[in-house]
């Protein structure tokens, strides 16, 4: 692997080969291998979007490998002086950067990934549809609670338009297989869901109608630049995620959320201690993925 920018780049056995590797840098106590593996490499971060579990989860991974990890923080570089974007990473290659993690509020890393081919990028989130590291992540954590984690039948509910994380998710159930997607939210933060290649809902239960992985998403405030034409109270008795909305659900249903989670929004409080939810396993899990990632870009 020489870059990881989009998750449609990858096949179904390189994903398998990659959880495979997650899976043995864990260990029975969920907690990670140490090993300084790489210590001849080095990692840097550009976020130019706040970043709590993805940013983290580099770093944690980066020094278990035993990898070096520069933070490179936005708002301390010339780019806050008018300096492009490509002058800072020509300025980064030229200082032994052997990796570059990028989140970016626009598209840019297919182009900087031709433009500066001594350094290999990864996609920690981009745009408003691409976040390829959280979709293995999710991967991983069904794979883990699920003996057949390619024949779910599969809810997303929230703000799809505006998330990172929903276009890689479906990009990426594509590739590995699922039984039935479904889709559903407000109706004014789905608009690119409405149409005949998805199956969207605007009702919450009939969405989660028998379903055995449950992907909730919250409302990306940042990225909108109107109200919702709903008020809050509205939004949170249409699409809150709750016990009661949860019985339609299959019995052993997975609970999935990539966070940050704005609890008493698009979930109930209660469901963070129900055994169904796995919210914290995908946050351990996000370590363990992002090591086989940056193992297997090291060793390319």
């Amino acid at each position: 692997m020489q870059n990881l920018i989009d998750i449609s780049a990858l096949d179904k056995q390189e994903i398998s080969k990659l959880l495979k590797l997650a899976t043995q840098f864990k260990t029975d106590q969920n907690n990670f291998i140490h090993d300084d593996i790489y210590p001849d490499k080095t990692v840097g971060s550009l976020f130019f979007e706040p970043s709590t579990r993805t940013k983290l989860s580099f770093q944690v991974a980066t020094k278990n490998l035993g990898a070096r990890f520069i933070d490179i923080h936005y708002s301390e570089t010339s780019l806050q002086k008018g300096e492009s974007i490509e002058d800072t990473i020509e300025a980064i290659s030229l200082m032994g950067i052997d990796v570059l993690i990028i989140r970016h509020q626009d598209e840019v890393l297919k182009d900087l990934a031709i433009q500066f081919p001594n350094i290999k990028f990864i996609n920690a989130g981009e745009g408003t549809s691409s976040h390829p590291t959280q979709a293995l992540t999710d991967y991983m954590t069904m794979s883990e609670f699920s003996t057949n984690p390619d024949n779910l039948d599969i809810s997303i509910v929230g703000d799809l338009d505006h998330s990172i994380v929903a276009a890689s998710f479906i990009a990426l159930l594509k590739i590995v297989g699922f039984k039935r997607l479904r889709l559903a939210g407000l109706p004014e933060l789905c608009k690119n869901y409405q149409n005949n290649n998805f199956e969207y809902f605007d009702n919450l239960n009939e969405a989660l109608r028998d379903s055995e992985l449950i992907m909730a998403l919250r409302i990306q405030n940042e990225r909108l630049n109107k109200e919702l034409s709903i008020k809050h109270t509205e939004y949170i008795s249409r699409y809150q995620i709750t016990l009661d909305s949860l019985r339609f659900a299959n019995k052993d249903f997975l609970l999935f959320h990539p966070g940050p989670v704005n609890w008493g929004i698009e979930l109930e409080k209660t469901i963070a201690n129900i055994k169904n939810c796995k919210i914290t396993n995908q946050v351990i899990n996000g370590v363990a993925i992002r090591m086989a990632i940056l193992s297997n870009i090291f060793s390319s």
